[in-house]
């Protein structure tokens, strides 16, 4: 009971400033929405397209560009109109198909396509759909003039028997798997994770300082020189923090999934992962607050160690492009494990026993952090 009294004490310590419930649950969410904006699957590009009116093959290579899922497309009335939205970035690429665009393939002219595009990541991709597109019409086109040549046959009728061996051939089919799918989780959803557990061991590393509180107010000793055990004491503020921490991270992970329909994959592996990290983060944070004597010092050191440990990590920047000697430093870190868990519960569909080894660990390390931390704490206590 007692140790349940001292972690309710701990948590009304820490959110009687009311900022501290800002930063523990609105500016993560606020975070993982803009960073799901900017690099998230919630961003598409658009393109708008200037098509020649009554003009069937200028109409289909409009409908081949417009297959594409990697961004929306728009038709525009005129050339001009449509470059201006790109000036003023409403589109990030623009393609102009000519008057006469038909008449010139029949007669076996050259046909030059406009195409303007930012300098984004969004305009080269457009590009790549575009030229694909364009060869695959030419390429028909070629075969149609080549079987008219040969034969005598109307350039039409060619077309449409080019066309129609087009569809009975054989075609190359491609699977891609992980982030790159355009039907699974991606950006939003990894991006979500990564800022999950930034935040949780920043919060965790934060906390540290009520702890210091309590002791240079004397609370600590006060509490032992009453019928308490130095261990109930420890036990209370460890539950305490970890509260704290589990609260930030199950809060996150629901309003996320609520608010921008983010994916954690399995629900019940997802909650090992954040309870693993959590009494990670926990052990940490209690060290932290075992071992430095002012919240001034604490504070400093928890948002620099935090931060440096997100971006080594892997919560920053992928783990996926490190170098592989990078990747191996990152395993030194609990986030690179807990980055691993969630890649493979998103991207992968995996279940608990495939993070097995993760959330190990991840429990290895919260379990000898509050070991190394209640023994200083005791210490501290007792002296």
């Amino acid at each position: 009971m007692k140790t349940l009294t001292i972690a309710a004490n701990s948590l009304r310590r820490l959110f009687r400033d009311r900022s501290n419930i800002f930063f523990v649950f609105v500016l993560p969410i606020v975070l993982i929405l803009v960073l799901g904006l900017v690099f998230g699957s919630g961003f598409q590009s658009r393109v708008a397209v200037v098509v020649p009116a009554d003009d069937d093959q200028a109409r289909e290579l409009l409908d081949e560009i417009a297959s594409s899922t990697a961004f929306e497309t728009v038709e525009s009335n005129d050339e001009e109109s449509a470059r201006q939205g790109l000036r003023r970035n409403d589109v990030d690429a623009v393609i102009v198909i000519p008057e006469g665009y038909s008449e010139q393939l029949d007669a076996g002219g050259q046909v030059e396509i406009g195409y303007f595009a930012t300098a984004s990541a969004g305009g080269i991709d457009v590009q790549a759909v575009v030229d694909a597109a364009v060869v695959g019409q030419g390429s028909k086109v070629r075969a149609a003039r080549f079987a008219a040549n040969e034969t005598g046959a109307d350039p039409a009728t060619a077309l449409a028997a080019a066309e129609a061996v087009e569809s009975g051939l054989p075609t190359v089919n491609i699977a891609v798997e992980g982030e790159a799918a355009a039907d699974t989780p991606g950006g939003a959803d990894t991006s979500a994770a990564q800022q999950l557990l930034l935040f949780m061991f920043l919060t965790a590393l934060t906390s540290s300082t009520a702890l210091i509180q309590s002791r240079r107010l004397g609370v600590s000793e006060r509490m032992f020189s009453t019928p308490t055990t130095a261990g109930t004491i420890i036990r209370g503020e460890t539950l305490g923090r970890y509260v704290v921490v589990m609260l930030q991270g199950v809060f996150i992970v629901f309003a996320a999934a609520l608010l921008f329909d983010i994916n954690w994959g399995d629900p019940i592996a997802a909650m090992l992962v954040v309870s693993a990290f959590a009494l990670t983060g926990t052990g940490a944070g209690m060290l932290l607050g075992s071992t430095f004597s002012t919240e001034q010092q604490a504070s400093g050191f928890a948002i620099f160690g935090a931060l440096m440990l997100a971006a080594i990590g892997g919560s920053m920047v992928p783990l996926e492009i490190f170098p592989e000697t990078m990747v191996a430093v990152a395993h030194l870190t609990p986030h690179a494990w807990g980055n691993d868990a969630f890649s493979e519960l998103i991207l992968h569909g995996g279940g608990v026993s495939d993070i097995a080894v993760e959330l190990t660990v991840l429990t290895i390390y919260g379990l000898t952090l509050v070991l190394i931390a209640a023994v200083i704490f005791r210490r501290r206590l007792t002296h």
